[in-house]
């Protein structure tokens, strides 16, 4: 019973410094609703930003640069009602994801809750490195926008 208490006690101070040096605080106040446009392993948009994007010439500008020549039209996006969020985690050597997990309302700011997960090295023979990002829209909001990325302590 005594080794059992031991072992507790050492998990729980293993979680608690995990805890303080370094992963995020859960998100909180009201969730704002959100679509994705587009998210994928591959964009033009090879340096890492956090974007939002309030008009239609900005948008289109950022659909040029991140779809490349040739690619479809940028999906319609209401700028009288809406606004984009767009999340590019820039070229990562293997593969990744890029994923807004919510967007919460403060007194003063949307803040916009993302995770960037890394996988497995690709493996020999595949295609190069990744460049993951991921597009959103939502409501218009005057309020400015900031970026949280959630990120978890390693696993010992």
């Amino acid at each position: 019973m005594i080794r059992r208490t031991q072992l507790a006690g050492g998990c729980l101070a293993v979680l608690f410094v995990a805890a303080a040096a370094g992963a995020s605080p859960m998100p909180s106040g009201p969730a704002v609703p959100f679509v994705r446009i587009a998210a994928g392993a591959v964009s033009r948009v090879q340096a890492p930003a956090q974007l939002v994007i309030r008009d239609d010439a900005g948008w289109r500008a950022l659909w040029r640069r991140h779809a490349g020549p040739g690619a479809p039209p940028a999906p319609a996006v209401g700028f009288d009602q809406q606004m984009v969020i767009a999340i590019f985690a820039g070229q990562s050597p293997g593969r990744a994801t890029v994923r807004v997990a919510k967007i919460t309302r403060g007194p003063d700011a949307l803040v916009v809750w993302y995770t960037i997960r890394e996988t497995r090295p690709l493996p020999a023979g595949d295609v190069g490195p990744s460049s993951p990002f991921e597009i959103v829209k939502l409501a218009r909001s005057p309020l400015r926008v900031t970026f949280s990325r959630i990120t978890t302590p390693p696993v010992l």
